[in-house]
């Protein structure tokens, strides 16, 4: 029986080491040619860095070059290999990304960085179901922020890992306040809330990740991208 394992990747994208060609060179011609739309320099790296990262990561997995890897995208734009049995998503924001890779079926991941907003109340009217708005609501004020990032990214990944991303609405996914790796619900479609398991990526001080699948036997590990 082959093992079930959740690999997270992760790392800085800029400064790239080695040179941002060499990643350039693991692009696809489709991907080159996106990559040359982006007029300024500092969003085209970012652009190749993710992408090269991405296909180094996944052709060591199955064995192929990366560059000769077919990535594909589903009807709603998530992306997938041709190989079945591999799932992966990436996320990135700022100057940190961070790819899942698994063997467990569908997963997402979403990460982002804690800093203050305005009107995160705004937010919260918008994207939270009235549950999770209500225990909001009770947090004292200097948890607020942290607690509202935790749970968006953990919302993030559910929309990511059923792939139909933010358009589904974040608030159809209702995280149970009282027991934070479990949904109190879930669009019907994507069967039981209690199906789905939430898993706090801890990276560091500054990011707040999370990722959601549909198991929670796995083998784990994280591996720094220099």
């Amino acid at each position: 029986m082959t093992e079930k394992f959740v690999d997270i990747w992760h790392g800085d994208i800029l400064p790239a080491e080695p040179e941002e060609q060499d990643y350039y060179l693991l692009l696809n011609a489709e991907e080159k040619e996106k990559a040359a739309t982006f007029k300024r320099l500092e969003v085209q790296k970012k652009y190749i860095k993710t992408r090269g990262v991405l296909r180094k990561v996944l052709g060591s997995y199955v064995n192929e070059h990366p560059q000769q890897l077919v990535i594909k995208t589903a009807e709603h734009g998530k992306p997938f290999l041709e190989q079945q049995d591999l799932s992966f998503n990436l996320s990135h924001t700022a100057n940190r990304f961070v790819i899942a890779v698994s063997n467990c079926g569908k997963i997402g991941i979403d990460l982002e960085q804690h800093r203050e907003r305005v009107n995160l109340l705004g937010l919260v009217n918008k994207c939270f179901s009235v549950e999770e708005k209500d225990y909001w609501l009770t947090l004292p004020e200097e948890q607020k922020v942290t607690m509202f990032y935790r749970f968006w990214v953990r919302k993030e990944a559910f929309v990511k890992a059923v792939g139909r991303g933010i358009a589904l609405g974040l608030d159809q996914c209702v995280i149970n306040p009282n027991k934070q790796n479990s949904f109190i619900r879930v669009p019907s479609e994507y069967k039981a809330a209690i199906d789905w398991n939430i898993v706090d990526i801890e990276l560091n001080n500054k990011d707040i990740c999370a990722m959601v699948l549909r198991t929670t036997q796995f083998r784990y590990q994280q591996i720094a991208v220099k």
